[in-house]
């Protein structure tokens, strides 16, 4: 299996290609990913990890026609983002973008944004995000898991009152 760490900065992750568009330490290919094509070949890889660097990119239907384009068919890519209502939306002047529950259904099969096509595997909605979870703030769990009983009427009656850190999606990439 060929793994990708899309815009990984400092997380580098081992048995991945770790690209990023500043040269650090671990970085094994330096790309701007507002520029394409990607220095990889069609269909190259297995899995493309993202967490927290979509929200960094000029057009994200570009930047996901490109992951499809490099990914082989049935390529399962991973997205971990700042949810929309979160303050870490809106704290880091570098965002463009801001990602929903519903962000990724524009992609779906039979859809006419994109020539990129994505099955949703899963989606979640998180109060607190994974580099706080894993800090031990397992607590909210609870939480977790009473919003994704029904995201939806979360989303649009109650992620203003109590907003949630992050959004994580599992895709697998349809050809």
């Amino acid at each position: 299996m060929k793994k990708l760490n899309l815009g990984c900065g400092r997380d580098i992750r081992k048995g991945y290609v770790n690209l990023d568009r500043v040269r650090l330490e671990g970085v094994d290919v330096v790309h701007d990913l507002n520029k394409v094509p990607y220095p990889f070949k069609e269909d190259e890889f297995d899995e493309i990890y993202c967490k927290h660097v979509l929200e960094h990119t000029d057009n994200l239907l570009t930047v996901m026609e490109e992951i499809s384009r490099i990914s082989k068919p049935g390529a399962r890519i991973k997205v971990i983002a700042p949810y929309f209502a979160g303050q870490g939306a809106y704290n880091d002047p570098t965002h463009k973008g801001f990602f929903t529950y519903k962000t990724f259904d524009y992609l779906l099969p039979g859809g006419y944004y994109s020539k990129a096509v994505f099955r949703i595997l899963r989606k979640r909605i998180f109060f607190f995000s994974s580099r706080e979870f894993m800090k031990g703030k397992i607590f909210s769990m609870f939480p977790d898991f009473l919003i994704n009983l029904s995201p939806m009427l979360y989303q649009r009656y109650l992620c203003w009152i109590l907003p949630a850190a992050e959004v994580h999606y599992l895709l697998e990439v349809e050809k």
